[in-house]
């Protein structure tokens, strides 16, 4: 039996095209180029630098850290995998997970659940911090 997979371009345009669906007139967009993790701006930090609120779509999001801030985690549809240090953590629709600053974390689903990302303070790409 052979997998089909979706290519880059293709994983773009479909997810795009559903974030620019359901939030209209915000800012959609692939955070790294890889076609694995898509962000859509509902709150953005640029209007209030204290917080914003994003939709993603995670196929694989890379393990990464924030300093300084806390992020909430709340699954809109469908399901994903949230790991947190060595935890993997299961979530569903409504459910929500907690990650502190400091905790080195990642996501996967099945490129077709939304999450909602609460960010406190904002999100800066300097604290954004990869980690391999």
């Amino acid at each position: 039996m052979s997998m089909q997979y979706e290519s880059v371009e293709d994983s773009q345009k479909r997810v795009l095209a559903l974030l620019n669906e359901k939030y209209p007139g915000k800012d959609a967009y692939d955070l790294d180029g890889r076609g694995l993790h898509f962000v859509c701006e509902v709150e953005p930090v640029s209007e209030h630098p204290e917080y914003d609120t994003a939709v993603e779509v995670i196929i694989k999001s890379k393990k990464h850290k924030h300093n300084v801030m806390t992020q909430r985690y709340r699954v809109l549809e469908g399901s994903m995998t949230l790991y947190v240090e060595d935890e993997a953590i299961e979530l569903n629709t409504g459910d929500t997970y907690v990650v502190l600053p400091g905790k080195v974390h990642w996501a996967e689903s099945d490129g077709k659940s939304l999450v909602e990302l609460y960010s406190v303070p904002g999100w800066t790409k300097e604290d954004h911090i990869v980690v391999e």
